[in-house]
Formats: structure tokens, sequence, C-alpha cells
């Protein structure tokens, strides 16, 4: 067994069962995700849904704003924005990390002092 997969959070590694009791819902409203197209899990060779870290963590923030009295599509679209805004997040973070190492670096050539 390759117990790396689990620190994969991508890996299909819980059954509807498993998925729906760590959640703390109905089996039911995770089938009605995945019959909506909203959380699409992966299936088992025999035909059984096998969801991941990430999608229980998708289907927990749609469960929480379905209970906040969201609808399902707009659920959605606030879960689409807020995979947005965290990707652009990370890009700033990682754009301005370069910038920092760009500016760190000592510059090529003479330095103003003429040395270098």
């Amino acid at each position: 067994m390759n117990l790396r997969k689990l620190d994969d959070e991508h890996y299909p590694a819980f059954s509807t069962g498993q998925a729906a009791e760590l959640l703390g819902v109905e089996q039911p409203f995770l089938r009605s995700l995945d019959s909506a197209g909203v959380v699409s899990p992966q299936r088992s060779s025999g035909g059984h849904r096998r969801y991941s870290r990430h999608q229980l963590g998708l289907a927990g923030r749609l469960r929480e704003l379905l209970d906040e009295g969201h609808t399902l599509a707009s659920a959605r679209s606030i879960l689409r924005l807020e995979t947005e805004l965290d990707e652009a997040h990370r890009e700033i973070a990682r754009l301005r990390e370069q910038l920092n190492r760009a500016t760190a670096d000592p510059p090529d050539g003479p330095t103003e002092d003429g040395t270098g």
C-alpha cells in the first residue's frame, strides 16, 4: 500500500458513507452535488463514488453556504469566486517573492561608488 497517496488532497480515498460521516451530512446530499455537477467524485472499479479530501472541503463549504440560505446556484458562484480569489492571492505572493529575490540580488557591473 502506498501511504503517500493519503497525503495527496486529490486522491479519492473516501466512500460516500465515509464522506457523509466526516461532513455530518446525509449520503443523498453528496449524491445530489454529484448529480448537479458541483462535486464530481471519481468512481471505483465497481462504480462507487470515491471522494478526495479536496472534494470533501468543497462539499463542506457548499453545505455551509446552503445552510446560510444561499441557493445551489449562488453557492456555486460564491465557491468559484472564493477559489479564484485564493488563486489570485497565491499568484500575488509568488510575484512578490520574485520581486523580493530580484531586488535582493546584487546588481551586475560596477556599484554606485565605482567599485565592483
